[in-house]
């Protein structure tokens, strides 16, 4: 056995090591250690899961958890494919052509990202619900007592696919803002059609865009528990929840969540499938800013552009404001959110900072593509964001208690909580625009006497700090939205505007909760306007 442990550590450990530089030796130990902290649920699901395999096998063929399965993999392919849908016209349509009022439209078309999932389905249910506005509209020119339920999978399709296209979205814009639209000149000139040049010319070259972004929308569907929940159609969260409150044995808990990291790592063969071979197509000069022109179709389209930002954030804003302007005529008090407010922005910056620091050590592993352990580093880095919050939140839990207590309940295992669930939202962006620069810019680098971590910060820094820019914006959101991990690992007494969201909603405080939500959409929704009107929106991408 020993010799088998020897065997392993100096071919997999060793070996790669002694093509390390000393300074990346460093780094790449940090990795690992970044790693075994990204494993900590599974370490917990391991130690905590029976393996009585046949009790198991039982489990996973049950009638029940294959329904659940269908439901779960059923909203997460069609919330990728509506996204896509929404994503890719959208963004080319406002990036590269003369579309009126593009400027405008390619930062208001991202603003349905800074809603949370749970804020997003309640005023849905408002508009399209069986009493909601929708139905009161209907009745004023037809007399109906019934409309189609809005529960349901395709209540839940159609509303975290208005929250997550935007993931997609603003990816693609960066690469269409940095296409080289000579090539799809060259494709007409030589006689192909505007389908064949989309197949052939552009759909190879955005591909890796689409499957980097689909992935973060597929394993976001995967983990949400608010919408769902809220819309009554039950996938794996749902599941878990119910059990882990109406069980007196955490039997099912743990199971369902191995089968979510299983469909975890579906997902992510599936996504490193299609993406291929991700190639640099960047315009050597970028000043080939070449727009399509649309003609009278630009009149046309321009509502249906409008159509996603409209129904993602504009109507859904208008009926928290609808209900704020009631909370204020019943003298609602709206006490305590200055501190949570103050709570949620402060948490947020720090943890948005640091998991964007520390998505470098982990790319600079990756990207020397030492054998296997690369692989398992980039992998692994997954694992947090297609569990639920709450398992991740139980297996810290777990770990302090028996382990590291003094870090129970503290601002740093949040963090830690944060780093585990929200890392692909940095790898991702910050991963395809350092693949998309050019090699040949590190090897005049070198050849001009720059050693390996003076051209990485000089080159692949510096070309990809709008990606990381993106990354850290992207995270800082996610922090503000996030619900189940900061009500499990906060401090005692820290109140975040999430937490006052859900406490006054589950005792039906529907106008306290107008507040808290506006607050929350305008915190998100200013640095994410920002970003793309000012970043986005004319350098990302070059």
């Amino acid at each position: 056995m020993m010799e088998l442990v020897n065997l392993f550590f100096d071919k997999y450990i060793l070996s790669p090591m002694e093509e390390l530089k000393i300074g990346s030796y460093a780094i790449f130990l940090f990795s690992i250690l970044l790693t075994l902290i990204l494993l900590l649920p599974l370490f917990y699901l391991i130690i905590k899961v029976s393996f009585d395999f046949r009790i198991f096998f039982d489990f996973l063929f049950n009638f029940k958890i294959l329904r659940l399965s269908i439901n779960t993999l059923s909203l997460v392919a069609l919330v990728v494919f509506f996204s896509i849908i929404i994503s890719l016209p959208l963004a080319f349509l406002n990036t590269r052509s003369n579309l009126p009022y593009a400027k405008y439209l390619i930062s208001l078309s991202v603003l349905p990202i800074a809603l949370p999932s749970y804020v997003m389905a309640t005023t849905q249910i408002q508009i399209w619900g069986p009493r909601g506005w929708v139905f009161k509209l209907i009745n004023v020119f037809f007399d109906v007592d019934y409309i189609p339920s809005f529960y349901g999978l395709w209540g839940s399709t159609f509303v975290l696919s208005l929250i997550t296209y935007p993931y997609l979205y603003i990816g693609l814009c960066a690469i269409f803002r940095r296409f080289d639209y000579e090539m799809i000149d060259a494709s007409r000139t030589l006689g192909a059609g505007i389908y064949k040049t989309f197949i052939k010319v552009i759909f190879p070259m955005v591909k890796p865009t689409i499957a980097a972004g689909s992935l973060i929308i597929a394993l976001y569907v995967l983990s949400d528990f608010g919408a769902v929940s809220l819309l009554r159609f039950t996938t794996f969260t749902t599941a878990i929840f119910n059990r882990m409150y109406t069980s007196i044995s955490n039997y099912g808990v743990l199971e369902i969540s191995l089968l979510t990291i299983l469909f975890c790592f579906i997902i992510l063969f599936l996504e490193s499938h299609t993406r291929g071979n991700e190639k640099n197509f960047s315009s050597s000069n970028l000043k080939n800013t070449k727009q399509l022109d649309l003609g009278i179709w630009k009149w046309i389209l321009l509502p249906f552009v409008v159509l996603p930002s409209l129904l993602g954030f504009f109507i859904p804003i208008s009926v928290l404001i609808y209900w704020l302007i009631q909370g204020i005529i019943n003298n609602n008090s709206f006490k305590d959110l200055f501190t949570a407010t103050l709570n949620t922005v402060s948490i947020s910056v720090i943890a948005s900072l640091v998991i964007t620091f520390l998505t470098i050590p982990i790319l600079i592993t990756i990207r020397k593509k030492i054998k296997y352990l690369s692989i398992i580093i980039e992998k692994s880095s997954y694992v947090g964001l297609s569990l639920p919050a709450i398992v991740v939140a139980m297996s810290l839990v777990f770990f302090t208690v028996n382990y590291f207590h003094l870090a129970y309940q503290t601002f740093f295992i949040l963090i830690v909580g944060y780093f585990i669930t929200f890392l692909p939202a940095s790898l991702g962006p910050i991963r395809t625009s350092m693949n998309q620069i050019n090699p040949s810019l590190e090897e005049a680098s070198l050849t001009l006497g720059k050693n390996k971590f003076e051209t990485f910060y000089q080159v692949i820094i510096k070309l990809s700090s709008p990606s990381f820019i993106y990354a850290a914006t992207l995270i800082f959101i996610l922090c503000l939205k996030e619900l189940p991990a900061t009500l499990i690992l906060s401090p005692i007494g820290f109140k975040t505007l999430s937490t006052s969201i859900w406490s006054s909603a589950s005792e039906a405080f529907f106008m306290d909760t107008a507040a808290a939500s506006l607050l929350l959409v305008i915190i998100a929704g200013i640095p994410t306007y920002i970003f793309m009107s000012r970043g986005l929106s004319k350098r990302v991408g070059h």
